[in-house]
């Protein structure tokens, strides 16, 4: 039986998205470790998804997907453990796009019509570039009044400024209206991991930590959201240096996907990358 199913990708900048879909794509295509989604058969845009996996296999950098090169639509055929196949059609749009639609209020009906149609929704979040809230009483003493030939005043930029959880909320606020409603699969993908896996086991408690605001208007909206939350590296460490690249690649020589670990809302831990995927089209909850 073949199902065609959409998935949305959501994040802002270095949220962690096309470092998911390289590892995603080298997944398929291996057979040392078992995963929920195979590769059915080829199709779409094949050769950007095998230069992603070229590169996740040597451990190196991916390119940040920038507004010129982001790809509107890939399209992927998978199959599962009992033979369902699956046409999954998602997007790996740059996060200046979302941004972008953050503080211009405004999108594009080719989005809003990807967004309106889809069975589910990766959300990505990076640990290492939350911005968190300011409260008014940590904010720097001022003069009442600024002299007026005061120069140099830094205008206040919303992208770089606005706590990320405030963004996110916008982003997802966006979304309920669009849907008008209707339910929704979101998962919420922390990547970078291996980054607080040493003080951090269960990915929701992160967010309800680190991102107060983002998990109550989820908890809130949990006739609109059907929400799982999953932490995931990707990578399975730093590239920063060649010295780190070729340390990733010697402990993983016989199973280089090993190096990937997605834990999940229980905390439990695999190398299965493709389950918050499998998760997103199949509007299903092991919660």
């Amino acid at each position: 039986m073949t199902n065609s199913r959409s998935c949305f990708i959501l994040g802002l900048p270095a949220a962690g998205k096309t470092s998911y879909l390289s590892a995603l794509a080298y997944s398929l295509q291996q057979g040392k470790v078992e995963t929920k989604l195979h590769w059915n058969k080829y199709s779409g845009n094949q050769q950007y998804l095998a230069n992603l996996s070229t590169t996740w296999a040597a451990a190196e950098p991916v390119l940040r997907t920038s507004i010129a090169n982001q790809q509107n639509c890939l399209s992927l055929c998978l199959n599962d453990q009992d033979n369902n196949v699956y046409n999954v059609m998602f997007p790996d749009l740059s996060g200046e796009t979302f941004q972008k639609q953050y503080t211009d209020r405004e999108i594009e009906a080719s989005l809003a019509k990807s967004i309106t149609d889809c069975e589910g929704i990766l959300l990505f979040i990076n640990p290492q570039q939350i911005v968190e809230p300011t409260l008014i009483s940590e904010l720097p003493l001022r003069p009442r009044q600024l002299a007026a030939e005061e120069e140099n005043i830094a205008e206040r930029n919303p992208t770089q400024d606005d706590p990320t959880e405030v963004q996110l909320v916008s982003l997802l606020q966006d979304v309920m209206y669009l849907r008008s409603g209707n339910i929704c699969s979101l998962i919420i993908i922390i990547s970078a991991w291996d980054t607080v896996k040493e003080y951090e086991t269960i990915p929701e408690e992160f967010v309800s930590k680190r991102l107060p605001f983002l998990w109550q208007f989820i908890k809130t909206n949990e006739s609109i959201f059907s929400t799982s939350f999953y932490g995931v590296s990707a990578q399975g460490g730093s590239y920063e240096t060649p010295e780190q690249s070729e340390l990733l690649i010697s402990q993983h020589m016989k199973k280089p996907v090993e190096r990937i670990l997605v834990v999940n809302f229980h905390g439990e831990e695999s190398h299965d990358i493709t389950l918050p995927l499998w998760e997103a089209v199949n509007q299903v909850s092991e919660r």
